[in-house]
């Protein structure tokens, strides 16, 4: 027994290194996606349709994620999944053409999907193995390397050259996850654990092929993906292009989001064990799809105030938004774990290749209205799904085990 606690533990500490060098491997290009955007001289239109492309890598990258979790261990998934990962965020840096950037999209989704399935399946079997709440402080981890990452972006981005920088970051993110990835649980818990009745589907899923306590989780992940993500692709450009703060500046839109993110995941596990994980989805949603609003209409009346005082505020808003996005993505995992008669790792591959068909349709629509409209007004469609996503926790909350 005490030979399973410490097993459990040592791939406790792997996981979160894994995670936060992920962070910073994946968030390494959003941080200067002002500069990557600078060297098409494309429109935000354009650009944002060129990105779309990465939701069907996503889409892809669930699918064999799932599958390979099942057959090789996600231990090995997260192996194979870096290399992918890391080599897709260097190709950033050499991109001129948008069919070029709409490539690099694709191969980053398809890998970070592939991993994604895998990091959360290790996560919810050390949770279980530990019996505390510990997915929220896992993607707490993979938060702080995006801070990390979006930090030093900030402050080599006027000495280092994009391309430079990408490839150090590559190397190094690579080879940290690869290490981190020794202590994780090996393929025979994997296997152990999709063995077990209470992973298998019964007749009644197998026939019907809908299972609606995930297509509801699914619908949520996907409308709280689309808010976060906006953050990613757009915060540089809008503070950028639209309110004209230089290049490092710019980062910090991103890097004080993803403050607000570690600050929300390493404190969501005691909330939800507290108030439950639709309560913590409900508020988070609510609150933060109004603080979005609120951050977009007064940033335009701001706009002829100082730099200092426009940069302050939408720091703090960025802030605000990452803690209260914080939550999401653990806690519908969480979800994904205890859905009954299905197993685990496809359940979390289903909800994400669901979420991420739906995210497509959803970045589409941004970049349509961005098209049509000033990117300030875009950028309302990701509130109003943030807030959606809050609302819909209600009806989540009446499912068992989801309260």
């Amino acid at each position: 027994m005490n030979s399973d606690i410490s097993r459990y533990q040592k791939a406790k500490w792997g996981l979160r290194g894994t995670f936060f060098f992920l962070g910073m491997s994946v968030s390494v290009a959003t941080a200067r996606m002002a500069e990557i955007k600078g060297h098409t001289h494309s429109s935000d239109a354009s650009f944002g349709y060129a990105l779309i492309v990465g939701n069907l890598g996503i889409m892809i990258g669930n699918y064999i994620g799932g599958i390979a979790v099942h057959r090789i261990g996600s231990k090995a998934v997260i192996r194979l999944g870096v290399f992918g990962i890391a080599s897709s965020q260097l190709g950033y840096g050499f991109a001129v053409h948008l069919w070029q950037i709409s490539t690099i999209a694709f191969i980053a989704g398809a890998f970070g999907a592939f991993s994604t399935v895998a990091v959360n399946m290790q996560g919810g079997m050390i949770e279980s193995g530990l019996g505390k709440s510990l997915l929220p402080t896992f993607h707490g981890s993979w938060t702080a390397g995006a801070f990390a990452a979006s930090l030093l972006a900030s402050l080599v981005s006027g000495h280092i050259s994009l391309h430079n920088h990408l490839l150090i970051n590559c190397i190094f993110t690579f080879i940290a996850v690869s290490a981190s990835a020794l202590y994780l649980l090996p393929a025979s818990t994997d296997h152990h654990i999709l063995s077990l009745p209470e992973n298998q589907s019964t007749p009644v899923t197998t026939k019907s092929k809908i299972n609606p306590a995930l297509v509801l989780v699914a619908l949520g992940s996907c409308l709280a993906i689309i808010s976060e993500s906006s953050v990613g692709d757009w915060s540089a450009i809008l503070l950028h292009e639209k309110l004209h703060f230089s290049i490092s500046q710019s980062a910090l839109g991103y890097t004080f989001f993803a403050l607000g993110q570690i600050t929300g995941r390493f404190t969501a596990g005691k909330r939800i064990d507290r108030v439950g994980v639709s309560a913590v989805i409900r508020i988070g949603g609510i609150v933060g799809g109004f603080v979005y609003l609120a951050g977009l209409a007064l940033s335009h009346f701001l706009s002829n105030s100082s730099p200092t005082t426009l940069l302050t505020f939408m720091s703090v808003q960025y802030f605000v938004l990452g803690l209260c996005i914080a939550p999401m993505p653990p806690a519908f995992a969480i979800l994904a774990y205890r859905i009954p008669n299905i197993s685990s790792a496809k359940a979390l591959a289903q909800i994400q290749m669901i979420s991420a068909l739906g995210f497509l349709f959803g970045r589409i629509l941004l970049s349509a209205i961005t098209n049509l409209f000033t990117l300030q007004i875009a950028l309302i469609f990701p509130a109003l799904t943030l807030i959606s996503a809050g609302v819909l926790a209600n009806r989540m909350a009446k499912l068992p085990n989801f309260s």
